[in-house]
């Protein structure tokens, strides 16, 4: 016994260097903090760990589940939405050397300005723009389960930023060129954009042209629709100044592109748990689950002047997918027993997905979408009859959808039952493997009897995010459950 919980340890050690995998969805257990791989053995021990199995409850038991999550990563939305603030067609409308009046043609030059801030902000910081809708039907019947369990992640990311094709002019246009099309006029606005450190830094990039310096920041100071900030503008004359009659080639031929992923993933689980008595040492669970596993892929590249506005990225990522079907393997291990105190306490491993399933990309996204092993280790107390307490962690990195945006969660929580039909719950759970993300709280009711329980839990991070030109919290879900046992 000693030697395979050794082995499965060892396994569980080795999997943090793995990549391409999905992140972990907590399906039923979010108001925990996303805790359930020591604590479920019900109908959805089939998902969260099979050797929960071995240790039910009731002789049968069965789940309805639905949910949605959005997460907002970094600068991504913000971008878009600023995207979409400013009066282009086509990128060749921010060519100011188009064959536009000198008022018109400063005016693009102007929005050409904050469309260069916006790509290098999506250059220093990327970002992502997730959905992740859930649901699951599941059956247990003493240590047996059944079930159907629909998890996605939607992602925006940024596939491409172009920071040579900048120029808002004709290939080879010099500054001076530059100037005439504009109507290059000196004098600064009476409320200057720039500070003097920054003015002089643009000044420099330009070659001392002072004239096209100031034209410029009269008309960033009368439109700055996107609301870049003066250092963010300086950044972007500084980028352009340099750009002007060297190699950089007109803003018409940028290709800047995001790209748009998702994978729906439904598994349907066969799972089994068997309990050992190793006596004094309490007793261990073991439990697998042979699935099989259904997939929706999307994908699509989209060109920057397609992707103004948040909402519209959303939209998208509806208009390509393909369906595969291929099988997957789970095992996991739990292990309890009543110790002084603390109460009854159980420890548990799970690792999913141990044959690396693969899916088919549409035909915009090359190769194919793999789920790679997931490692999850939880432990939970029941130190009074009326409360317990858990708490989960991902010993996998797990790489999303999302390129550069990886998911390592941990989370705990406490479910309190004041009544015999009621349970109250309060968690947390951060993603480690991004720093930035901050941590999300958690909560969560249960009503009804054993026979017939309705469940709503829900997570709102506590740090905020830009989406569709609105403040929302950076990561939220909701989810909602009715479930039976006797």
């Amino acid at each position: 016994m000693n030697k395979m919980l050794a082995t499965v340890a060892l396994i569980a050690l080795s999997l943090p260097v793995l990549a391409n995998a999905a992140s972990f969805q907590p399906l039923g257990k979010t108001g925990m903090g996303g805790a359930g791989v020591a604590l479920t053995t019900d109908s959805f021990a089939g998902y969260w760990n099979p050797a929960g199995l071995a240790f039910y409850d009731k002789p049968f038991s069965s789940k309805f589940n639905g949910g949605v999550g959005i997460n907002i990563n970094s600068a991504l939305a913000d971008d878009a939405d600023k995207l979409g603030k400013l009066d282009f067609n086509s990128l060749n409308n921010l060519n100011a050397s188009s064959g536009l009046n000198a008022a018109d043609a400063a005016k693009s030059a102007g929005e050409a300005v904050q469309f260069i801030g916006i790509l290098k902000d999506l250059d220093s910081r990327g970002g992502a723009l997730m959905v992740t809708p859930s649901g699951a039907l599941a059956f247990q019947y003493k240590n047996y389960g059944l079930g159907a369990f629909a998890s996605s992640e939607m992602a925006v990311g940024v596939h491409n930023v172009d920071m040579v094709n900048i120029m808002p002019a004709n290939n080879g246009t010099t500054i001076t060129q530059f100037a005439t099309d504009i109507g290059a006029i000196a004098g600064r606005p009476a409320t200057p954009v720039f500070s003097n450190a920054q003015y002089a830094a643009i000044i420099s990039a330009f070659s001392g042209n002072t004239a096209v310096v100031d034209t410029l920041e009269r008309q960033l100071a009368a439109s700055n629709k996107t609301g870049l900030s003066s250092d963010q503008l300086a950044q972007s004359l500084v980028a352009l100044g340099g750009a002007l009659g060297g190699t950089n080639t007109s803003i018409d031929n940028n290709a800047t592109s995001l790209i748009i992923k998702g994978l729906l993933l439904v598994e349907v689980p066969f799972a089994y748990g068997y309990k050992f008595d190793l006596k004094e040492f309490g007793q261990l669970g073991v439990g697998g689950a042979f699935k099989v596993m259904m997939g929706t892929t999307y994908g699509e590249i989209v060109k920057i002047q397609d992707a103004k506005g948040s909402d519209k990225l959303v939209k998208k990522l509806n208009d390509s997918k393909t369906d595969s079907t291929t099988v997957g393997v789970d095992i996991g291990a739990v292990w309890r027993k009543e110790l002084p105190v603390v109460g009854q306490t159980s420890v548990g491993l799970v690792i999913k997905n141990l044959n690396s399933p693969e899916f088919d990309n549409p035909k915009d996204i090359p190769g194919k979408t793999k789920v790679d092993p997931q490692a999850r280790m939880g432990g939970a107390i029941t130190p009074f009859s009326w409360l317990t307490v858990a708490a989960d962690m991902d010993l996998t990195k797990n790489k999303t959808l999302s390129d550069g945006n990886d998911s390592q969660n941990f989370g705990f929580g406490a479910e309190l039952r004041p009544f015999s039909f009621t349970a109250l719950r309060l968690g947390m759970y951060t993603n480690v493997a991004d720093s930035g993300s901050g941590p999300v709280g958690t909560f969560g009711i249960s009503l009804g009897p054993n026979w017939l329980k309705f469940d709503l839990d829900g997570a709102v991070a506590f740090k905020s995010a830009t989406f569709d030109n609105k403040s929302y919290p950076r990561e939220a879900k909701v989810e909602f459950g009715l479930s039976t046992m006797f």
